[in-house]
């Protein structure tokens, strides 16, 4: 009886740890303010909010207007579920907010431009890789069409070349015929002349 309670005891242990572990997960979850969370836009409406916010900052009236309107551009345009996601953009908007802002950008938002010039140089840096790897494959394709080419003359050489080695030993063969009839005709020549 006594091993049945050590051997249940390790067991219980580890399932009030994972519902420790579970509990605190969900109720640890960091609380923002009503104000701070930006409303979530549907997928259809991206577009048209981002025509409807460049409209306000082509205008620009309104400082704080267009101030705001930047920080939802680059919002919107580096948001998750943006499926035309638009890093370069939202860069643009996020540096032209700070440029707008009267005081000092947080250390949220600078770490957000930081990103996003990371995302965009990478972005850079991948294009240019691509453009290698084009490169690199049309060189590949005239390669192998040049291979092909010297494939099929290195082909055509051979069959050549054979045909040659067969003409010439033709000709052996004929040099051989003659230079017996010549001998023989020479033989000819000494029986007659004797």
């Amino acid at each position: 009886m006594r091993k049945l309670i050590f051997k249940m005891h390790p067991s219980a242990f580890l399932a009030v740890v994972f519902l420790i572990t579970a509990c605190y997960h969900t109720t640890n979850v960091t609380k923002t303010s009503p104000a701070s969370t930006p409303t979530p836009v549907k997928n259809d409406r991206y577009t048209q909010e981002i025509v409807r916010l460049n409209h306000v900052v082509r205008q620009n009236s309104q400082p704080a207007r267009t101030k705001k309107a930047h920080l939802k551009l680059a919002k919107l345009y580096s948001d998750h579920n943006n499926r035309q996601r638009n890093y370069r953009k939202a860069l643009e908007h996020l540096e032209a907010y700070i440029i707008l802002e009267d005081s000092a950008a947080d250390a949220d938002t600078m770490n957000w431009v930081a990103a996003l010039k990371e995302i965009d140089r990478l972005s850079k840096e991948i294009i240019l890789v691509k453009k290698k790897l084009k490169r690199t494959d049309k060189a590949k394709i005239a390669l192998k069409k040049t291979n092909r080419k010297l494939t099929r003359e290195e082909i055509k050489l051979r069959e050549k070349n054979r045909r040659l080695e067969e003409s010439n030993q033709k000709l052996q063969k004929t040099i051989e015929m003659l230079k017996n009839l010549d001998q023989r005709l020479e033989e000819k020549r000494r029986n007659f002349n004797n």
